[in-house]
């Protein structure tokens, strides 16, 4: 999967703009013999790429920034037995492999990227066997070191990451293939 989500941030391959943030993800594991983009499009600030490998098929949805982001500055820590958590090396190792040269990642307070948080809940928070598909919207930012919470709602079919009673994201777990 990674090699994927090198391909969205590669310089020389989609020279996407470095200021956006992913609002949506959605991985299949449907893919393709060779690497191909099956789209990217442009609406004002909003982008959407669409490619795939012999790992799956990546859509993304991408809102480039007009303003600097408001972040809090400091993370948040609990000890739920089902959370996540990366620390800033973990981070910066992953932007580092995907190339991904966006500053929020790679400077305090170090905002977890969205696909590392798509990888590893795809890795180590379902059975993938059973589960050929899993999309993802983000509603706040994940900072280095926050430990958050996945709650499993609708029989297991949806994953929800919040700190406290701020909900960072939900992603949604299909059985079927998408198309998107």
């Amino acid at each position: 999967m990674r090699d994927l989500l090198a391909l969205l941030t590669d310089e020389e391959t989609l020279n996407l703009p470095t200021n956006c943030v992913i609002t949506k993800a959605y991985f299949d594991t449907q893919g393709t013999d060779e690497t191909v983009f099956h789209g990217v499009e442009y609406k004002g600030n909003h982008i959407s790429v669409c490619m795939s490998n012999t790992s799956g098929t990546l859509w993304v949805n991408l809102l480039q920034l007009t303003r600097p982001l408001q972040i809090r500055e400091t993370p948040k820590v609990d000890d739920s037995l089902k959370r996540i958590s990366f620390t800033k090396d973990e981070i910066i190792q992953f932007v580092e492999d995907v190339n991904d040269r966006n500053r929020i990642h790679r400077e305090v307070p170090y905002i977890v990227p969205g696909l590392l948080i798509l990888e590893y809940l795809w890795m180590h928070m379902i059975n993938s066997n059973t589960k050929v598909g899993m999309s993802i919207r983000f509603l706040s930012p994940m900072l280095a070191n926050d430990c958050v919470s996945i709650e499993r709602q609708r029989e297991g079919n949806v994953l929800v990451g919040a700190l406290d009673d701020m909900i960072l994201f939900k992603a949604r777990l299909y059985d079927e293939h998408r198309t998107n």
